[in-house]
């Protein structure tokens, strides 16, 4: 097994991908889902493909430094896109596949990309759908299917596009070397568009030699491996996911399997069984509840020795978080309840292969954490942002202290302002945001990242996130509450998504979104109905929910209480009110739920019992 334990000599991402591109020639790069079964592009074929589309976009008029955007769901056409890109010395402009026309017409507007390269027809028809609020934009690749009629000369498949490119590779072959030859650590790899909780995205202008330090920094962590197994299923137009697929490729040379959907991803974990898997909170808290779920479903003998079992390992890790050892009984205990019971579980997840797990890009619960390492998967928190390349601290195996985001990684410098604030600096952090001084000179002040967290570095160096410094709620009554703390301990296996409400009102609310498989399974495991309309009205769940508020109500200061919540009727959605990476758009939220949100506070509340109630009732 081949490890990347130190930097690496090259200081692009070209330079690594030409490195891994001739000495794995042979070697798969990719696989892709082909009917039933996986079927390999060597790294050979993939570099090809690159340098034959390459010749095309030169050929279609892409000079250096200029942006081809990328709007796919992940699949090998994406990376030989973003390969391509970079040899002719361009930058990469990826979107998320779930956004609206509107909403890409920003992105390729803003992004003044002359080249699009789109998935499908349903992309397409959007792209052409604001064409004539894209001047910049030339032509648009299709990956799957051909132009529609009458748009042949502004769409080119991909089959067209690669032999076009192929035709001209003999004009252009020593411009491309060329521009290859000359891009440099300083130049533009890739804009990433943030996901816009609060606005318009902001483009960041990501380096190569942000990228290169980003994967320098994590690869001793994570212990990167030639002989990894990693399924992309997140949106590559998200720094995390480029990160752990596109870059870990050029660095790492290991093949990389490309999920068919997201809705097929678990049954593909099980199937190919990686060795290093990285989730968003909410996989993690999906995977946590169809376990739970699945346990409640056991004949009873079974379903208390599973319990009984994973409160076994809950001790243990538990034990391990006190840094007590654990006595020779309890060793006993905890290899019997892992032979019978944690061993399957893992087994049957699919991640029991894994020596790595990652959860990033969203708070997570330390219960959802807790729950996992009991399992013996264990899932390592860590933290970042676009702004460097999600690289600033995390968890290490062994020594994950639960409710941080673990210890500040090497050549990543990270200070508290007097604020609160988190500051940091390092080769990670961006160039600044693209077409925007005002809020470049905003967040990059003096060399030093605003990140706009609010945490506190405990003595051994764990980074703990308190609060989003704009996201604080001040009262009625002058009282600064922090919203974020409490809907992380509001989430549960029913309520998916807690919407904190109280600035500028006497009191705090919330809205709960809930969890549409978590709703469906506590109803069959308590024989109630399962229409939606009258399960959300049912007395037992409406106490369900009082119990779960009352339980987190007993740990907060009077003014953070939860007085009153509603139960709304469906899980929030991406696109709407979560951003591609599941973050809540609270301005979306408070606009579509205003009647709901003022219904909280009139009349009046009376005492100080939490009150609630659903939509339905």
């Amino acid at each position: 097994m081949t490890t990347n334990a130190t930097p690496v000599p090259e200081r692009t991402l070209v330079e690594l991908f030409r490195r891994q591109a001739t000495s794995c020639a042979g070697s798969p790069a990719m696989f892709h889902r082909d009917s039933d079964h996986w079927a390999p592009i060597a790294w050979s074929a993939y570099a090809q493909q690159a340098r034959s589309l390459a010749a095309f976009f030169i050929s279609a008029g892409l000079r250096e430094q200029e942006h081809v955007a990328i709007w796919s769901f992940n699949r090998p056409e994406f990376l030989v896109t973003s390969t391509a890109t970079m040899l002719t010395r361009a930058c990469s402009a990826p979107l998320y596949q779930t956004l609206s026309a509107a909403e890409a017409a920003y992105v390729l507007s803003h992004s003044d990309a002359p080249i699009a390269v789109v998935e499908n027809r349903e992309l397409l028809s959007m792209v052409l759908e604001v064409r004539d609020r894209l001047p910049a934009l030339r032509c648009v690749v299709l990956m799957q299917g051909a132009a529609p009629d009458g748009e042949e000369a502004f769409v080119v498949s991909w089959g067209q596009a690669l032999q076009r490119g192929t035709d001209a590779l003999t004009q252009v072959a020593d411009d491309l070397d060329r521009r290859s030859d000359a891009v440099q650590p300083s130049d533009i790899a890739t804009l990433v568009y943030t996901s816009g909780t609060t606005g318009p995205p902001k483009a960041v202008m990501a380096t190569h030699g942000n990228l290169v330090a980003a994967i320098n920094a994590l690869g001793p962590i994570v212990n990167l491996s030639a002989d990894d197994r990693v399924l992309s299923y997140l949106p590559l137009a998200h720094i995390l996911e480029r990160l752990n697929s596109e870059i870990r490729l050029y660095c790492a040379g290991n093949a990389l399997w490309f999920a068919a959907s997201v809705v097929e991803m678990p049954k593909e974990v099980r199937d190919l069984r990686p060795t290093c898997f990285v989730g968003v909170p909410r996989v993690w808290e999906k995977m946590a509840s169809t376990i739970n779920a699945a346990i409640d479903a056991m004949p009873a003998s079974r379903r208390r020795l599973a319990r009984w079992a994973i409160a076994v390992g809950e001790q243990r890790v538990d034990q391990r978080q006190r840094r007590e050892s654990p006595t020779a009984a309890q060793r006993v205990r905890h290899r019997v309840a892992d032979r019978l019971v944690l061993s399957r579980i893992r087994a049957e997840t699919g991640l029991d292969q894994a020596h790595t797990l990652i959860t990033g890009a969203a708070p997570i619960s330390v219960q959802v954490l807790r729950f996992f390492h009991a399992l013996g998967l264990e899932v390592l928190e860590g933290y970042g942002m676009s702004e460097n390349m999600t690289v600033t601290s995390v968890n290490r195996r062994g020594r994950a202290r639960l409710g941080t985001v673990g210890q500040v990684v090497p050549g990543v410098e990270v200070r508290i302002a007097d604020d609160g604030e988190i500051l940091m600096r390092g080769d990670v952090v961006f160039a600044g945001y693209y077409k925007d001084a005002a809020a470049t000179a905003e967040t990059l002040v003096d060399g030093w990242l605003h990140t706009g967290d609010i945490g506190e570095l405990d003595s051994e160096g764990y980074l703990r996130i308190t609060d989003r410094k704009k996201d604080l709620i001040i009262t009625a009554g002058g009282k600064n509450v922090s919203p974020s703390n409490i809907e992380d301990a509001l989430r549960s296996e029913l309520i998916a998504n807690p919407v904190v409400i109280g600035d500028r009102r006497p009191y705090i609310a919330a809205l709960l979104a809930l969890d549409a498989t978590g709703l469906q399974d506590f109803a069959h495991r308590h024989g109630l109905p399962t229409k939606p309309d009258e399960l959300m009205s049912h007395p037992a769940l409406l106490d369900e929910i009082r119990r779960r508020v009352e339980s987190v109500n007993s740990h907060l200061a009077n003014v953070e209480k939860v007085r009153r919540w509603l139960l709304l009727p469906a899980e929030f959605s991406v696109g709407i009110e979560l951003t591609p990476t599941f973050k809540v758009r609270r301005k979306v939220v408070a606009e579509r739920f205003a009647a709901e949100i003022e219904s909280l506070y009139e009349p009046p509340i009376d005492g100080d019992q939490p009150s609630g109630r659903s939509v339905a009732g």
